[in-house]
């Protein structure tokens, strides 16, 4: 068995031992890159909860597409693009994004041409980066903790001694101002983005 072995394994070895549904194998695939992938994780969603939460999602998915690993060639690359996704999918949830469908047609024809570049991670990082700092202070403290840190509205309202009702407005004001400033500033970039996210 591969675990009985002193010399220890290869990562091609590990990979099939997964495949095949190897509980211990997987751990040990854990141990070894979830701080590569916690690390992704902080440095794009800026926040241990929200990181740690990926971690493990990106891992779920793993297992769940474990099928896939006799196939491939290189399991760092593999798991940086599921990371990517699911950490673009965190990102996303942090803005209102609109579906192209409610953009105009013609619009939506002029990045067809050049849908395949998709958008750059950091550039959307960037992108909400920009769009939060643009927010109220007191939309941006309120937005921080509910996005960043998962709070709910009403550990929002107990830790700031408002009333719950002035956090909802805010974070909808919040939301609202942000979707403006990503619409003013970067609606092609955000067109791009969409149009390949829903290739």
């Amino acid at each position: 068995m591969l675990f009985n072995r002193p010399e220890g394994y290869t990562e091609l070895e590990l990979m099939e031992e997964v495949a095949g549904g190897n509980e211990s194998a997987f751990n040990l695939l854990y141990e070894k890159y979830a701080g590569k992938v916690y690390a992704m994780g902080m440095k794009y969603l800026k926040s241990p909860f929200l990181a740690q939460d990926a971690v493990q999602e990106i891992f779920v998915k793993v297992w769940n597409n474990r099928g896939e690993l006799p196939y491939v060639k290189s399991f760092p690359a593999w798991l940086n693009t599921i990371s990517r996704n699911q950490l673009i999918n965190e990102l996303q949830k942090q803005v209102p994004m609109e579906t192209l469908e409610e953009f105009q047609p013609e619009e939506k024809h002029k990045i067809a041409a050049v849908s395949g570049n998709e958008i750059d991670f950091r550039e959307l990082e960037q992108l909400i980066k920009k769009g939060v700092e643009s927010l109220s202070p007191r939309q941006q403290q309120i937005y921080k903790l509910s996005r960043e840190e998962g709070l709910s509205h009403k550990q929002i309202a107990e830790q700031l001694s408002i009333s719950y009702d002035v956090v909802r407005e805010h974070m909808s004001k919040a939301l609202k101002n942000l979707r403006i400033f990503l619409e003013n500033n970067y609606r092609y970039m955000l067109l791009l983005w969409l149009f390949s996210r829903n290739q």
